[in-house]
C-alpha cells in the first residue's frame, strides 16, 4: 500500500473510531438520564428490558470503539516514520478502561 492510501485509510478508521465513541457516550448519557428521570417509576420487567438494551448497545459500541482505535494505532505505526519528532502514543488501554468504567458506572447508577 502506498503511503497516501495508508494515510487515507488510517484517517478513515480514526473518523469511524470517533463516531463510535460519540455514539457510545450518547447511549450512556441517555441511559443515565432515563435512570434519573424514570428509574424509580419503572416496573421490574421494564428495568430488565432497559438494562438488557443498554448492555447490548453499549457493549457493541464500546467494543467497536476500542477495536477501531487499536486498528488506527496499527495503521498509524505502519505509516509512522522511525525518526519522527513526535512519538506515537498508544492510548488503547486507557480508552478500554474508560469505556469499562463508564459502562459499570451507568449500571450502578440505575
Amino acid at each position: 500500500m502506498i503511503d497516501y492510501a495508508l494515510a487515507e485509510y488510517a484517517t478513515s478508521v480514526q473518523g469511524n473510531f470517533l463516531s463510535a465513541l460519540t455514539i457510545y457516550f450518547s447511549i450512556a448519557t441517555a441511559y443515565v438520564v432515563a435512570a434519573f428521570v424514570a428509574g424509580s417509576k419503572l416496573t421490574r420487567l421494564q428495568l430488565v428490558i432497559v438494562n438488557i438494551g443498554f448492555t447490548i448497545a453499549a457493549g457493541i459500541m464500546g467494543t467497536l470503539s476500542v477495536l477501531l482505535f487499536r486498528r488506527f494505532i496499527e495503521l498509524a505505526q505502519q505509516n509512522h516514520e522511525t525518526g519522527a519528532a513526535t512519538p506515537l502514543v498508544d492510548f488503547s488501554m486507557p480508552i478500554s478502561v474508560l469505556v469499562a468504567i463508564v459502562f459499570l458506572g451507568c449500571l450502578v447508577f440505575m
